[in-house]
């Protein structure tokens, strides 16, 4: 928007939009109840005129049917304006709408009042001017009413989209600053551990947690970046991607920080599911976890069940903590995380969700199974002749 357009939007806003102070809540509530009410009246005024049909005898059937269909957009128009007063919409929007309204009052009603003068003068007004005028008045407000919804949806969409804008900006920056100062601290815990003295143990050990610390707010601002990232994507096409090298490249990135840790796969080569590229993000944060919280054996594996493919990672360990899994489960809000890991988990659930993926997970307290499925895509062309065959490795 630009120009006037803008400048009344930006009108509407401070006037009607509510404030921090009692006044301008009280403001905000009479704007809407006044635009609401204005709507409404004017479905109950046209009534009078759509009716006169039904006041004189001797009207053809033809007049009854235009005044009933007259009384229904009437009625129609009284309880638009009871839903609009209990609707999502904005006072600023409601106003809008409202101004639409009488905007397609005003135009017509304009035209027909003087052609209703000009008949007076002449001494021809009959029930059948009458009838006109309020049909085509009560239909021409129901249309701009119509109108005024839209153009409050595409105002909403665009303030919408230019916050989305600015939130984008914002995270950018908060990532970015973020990632430099965790990177500060990780170089200057190195330095100084490496120049503690080896009994100075209380300050190696603090010199470790900063190091530890300032690992998990780089991490923090790497899956920020991911889930951003992932829900941009929503109404983005899914590709054809080719389960073994997802899994490959996700575990490969894992592999260095799993110390210990046995992480095997067992993926045919030439399974294909339908998903976007951040996909290998939430397999990733799925291994990472396993790690973290798994036993010394992992393992993923993937497997075509009837149109979906399922992706699980394995592992023997105690399995998902309790407040991690609820979150997983939707039982509670992701405010309620306490550290990155958590934060992985969900991540990844919401990089599947974007690519039209369910994750589910199963533990019994020997073992934990968290499974990713989509739904399987045909080989392209040139892997449609590979074999298919499954290709255990090891770290």
């Amino acid at each position: 928007m630009s120009g006037p357009l803008a400048r009344i939007d930006r009108a509407l806003v401070r006037m009607f939009e509510a404030g921090p102070t009692d006044g301008s809540r009280r403001r905000e509530r009479l704007a809407r109840f006044g635009a609401c009410i204005a709507i409404s009246s004017t479905g109950v005024s046209l009534v009078i005129p759509n009716v006169a049909p039904y006041l004189v005898s001797g009207q053809p059937p033809v007049a009854l049917g235009l005044a009933a269909l007259g009384v229904v957009v009437c009625l129609g128009l009284a309880a638009a304006g009871v839903l609009l007063y209990r609707s999502g919409f904005s006072t600023p929007n409601a106003v809008r709408i409202a101004v639409w309204n009488f905007l397609g009052l005003v135009v017509l009603g304009a035209v027909l009042l003087s052609h209703g003068a000009y008949r007076g003068a002449l001494g021809t007004v009959t029930t059948a001017d009458a009838l006109a005028a309020g049909n085509v008045l009560a239909i021409s407000a129901a249309a701009h009413v119509i109108i005024g919804v839209h153009d409050a949806r595409r105002v909403r969409a665009e303030q919408l989209a230019h916050e989305r804008e600015k939130f984008a900006v914002l995270s950018r920056v908060l990532r970015h600053n973020l990632r430099n100062d965790a990177t500060v601290l990780i170089g200057q815990s190195e330095r100084l551990a490496s120049e503690l003295d080896n009994d100075d143990a209380a300050l190696a050990s603090a010199a470790e947690l900063l190091y530890d610390r300032s690992r998990d707010v780089g991490d923090l601002a790497t899956k920020t970046k991911a889930m951003v990232e992932a829900l941009d994507r929503r109404s983005t096409p899914n590709a054809r991607l080719n389960v073994h090298d997802v899994v490959a490249d996700a575990v490969d990135g894992v592999r260095a920080d799993a110390d210990g840790v046995d992480v095997s796969v067992d993926v045919p080569r030439n399974l294909w599911i339908w998903a976007d590229d951040s996909i290998g993000t939430a397999l990733a944060e799925l291994v990472e976890n396993a790690v973290e919280h798994g036993g010394s054996n992992i393992r993923v594996e993937a497997t075509d069940d009837g149109g979906r493919v399922d992706v699980r990672v394995v592992d023997d360990g105690p399995g998902i903590p309790t407040d991690e899994r609820a979150i997983l489960s939707g039982d509670e809000e992701i405010t309620q995380l306490t550290h990155g890991s958590g934060l992985g988990l969900w991540v990844a659930r919401s990089v599947a969700e974007a690519a039209d993926g369910e994750l589910t997970f199963d533990t019994d307290g020997e073992r934990t199974v968290v499974r990713l499925a989509h739904d399987r895509a045909e080989p392209p062309v040139e892997a449609s002749g590979d074999t298919p065959s499954a290709t255990p490795t090891t770290a």
